[in-house]
């Protein structure tokens, strides 16, 4: 990298991190100085092997009770268009003549805590949690995933959330929160109120993000991982959101073998995220991790949308008010709405009682 080169990244960090402290901007410069993957390569899921860690109307606004902070911390990880299928069955035999690989081997840190220190919900066999539609993109899923109620929007290009975020409601009761995202309309569901929290979704234009494997302000997952966990380490907030896309960007391109490899990135975030908390002793133990997707996947794979299969998602859910351990049978069909309502016993925040607000999770409790 040219010396005129890392002078301009010095001002990139400004515009990832913010207001962040200045050793969280040094570890993402010391990222993007370090070199960037080939654009454009096919990556073989087996290069990778991170470390084992053990359709309804618009609701009224309801006010938010302030006060001063949550019960528990909390960190909400979505993965952008992860199936299930890989999530629990591995890799897809019909998308990929390479030897087979077992979903614990690709998720080998989620698979740790799903099933060791946690539970999953959605797997095969044990009932089904899905996103509400009627269209399964990505806007209407993290509102829906972040707000806790049917989302009113059915499409990528909706306004800002009018209703409060699971992360407004905390920063309102005075907790901590921000949210770093790879996907730059993601900021329009994590707050209702820009500007009041940290939400740092994109590139926002700056030059020296390459967005590949996506276009336009999008920020790849490596630069968004990297500068959300130096800001969790540096400002340990109580509500974190972090965003991967880059699965869902190389499945729209047919590029399963790219889709794989952006999915054992994301699975080594959370290794790094576990890891980070075990050293926080008893904070990081209080710590509570919900970890999903915003949709699914279309049949043929590479598309989303209207179409029903592409309604069914995943999640694991850890943490010491998290009882459950391994796969849970759901007594009913869970939907992405339920998150919230489950974290807000977590957080100790009170319920949302609105028609078309979720339920908890209670077979997690």
């Amino acid at each position: 990298m040219s010396r005129v080169r890392l002078r301009n990244v010095k001002m990139l960090t400004y515009g990832i991190v913010m207001k962040v402290k200045s050793r969280v901007a040094l570890a993402v410069l010391a990222l993007l100085a370090s070199g960037c993957a080939d654009r454009g390569r096919a990556v073989d899921v087996r290069e990778v092997d991170p470390p084992r860690v053990t359709g309804a109307s618009v609701v009224a606004r309801r006010p938010v009770v302030r006060g001063h902070g949550v019960d528990a911390p909390v960190v909400i990880v979505a993965i952008d268009g992860a199936r299930w299928q890989e999530v629990f069955e591995g890799v897809d035999r019909t998308l990929s003549s390479s030897a087979p690989l077992p979903a614990a081997a690709i998720f080998r840190n989620l698979h740790g805590l799903g099933n060791e220190r946690g539970a999953f919900i959605g797997a095969p066999g044990h009932g089904t949690i899905v996103a509400s539609g009627p269209n399964y993109v990505s806007l209407p899923g993290y509102t829906e995933l972040l707000g806790g109620r049917t989302s009113p929007c059915t499409h990528n290009n909706c306004s800002r959330t009018t209703l409060p975020s699971i992360l407004d409601e905390a920063h309102a009761a005075g907790a901590k929160v921000a949210a770093f995202a790879s996907w730059d309309k993601l900021d329009l569901a994590t707050t209702m109120s820009p500007g009041s929290f940290l939400s740092s979704c994109g590139r926002r234009g700056e030059p020296l993000v390459d967005p590949w494997p996506g276009h336009g302000d999008y920020r790849p997952d490596r630069i968004t991982a990297s500068a959300a966990l130096a800001y969790y380490e540096a400002e340990q907030p109580d509500v974190f959101f972090l965003g991967l896309g880059d699965a869902d960007e190389y499945a729209h391109r047919g590029d399963y073998g790219g889709y794989l490899a952006a999915l054992r990135h994301a699975d080594d975030t959370i290794g790094r995220l576990v890891a980070l908390l075990d050293g926080l002793g008893e904070r990081g133990r209080k710590t509570h991790i919900i970890v999903t997707a915003d949709h699914g996947r279309a049949s043929d794979f590479r598309n989303h949308g209207p179409m029903p299969e592409a309604a069914r998602v995943w999640m694991a859910a850890v943490g010491p008010r998290f009882a459950a351990r391994g796969p849970v049978t759901s007594p009913q069909r869970r939907h992405l709405a339920d998150i919230v309502p489950t974290l807000r016993t977590v957080l100790g925040l009170p319920p949302d009682t609105s028609e078309h607000s979720g339920a908890p999770i209670e077979e997690l409790f």
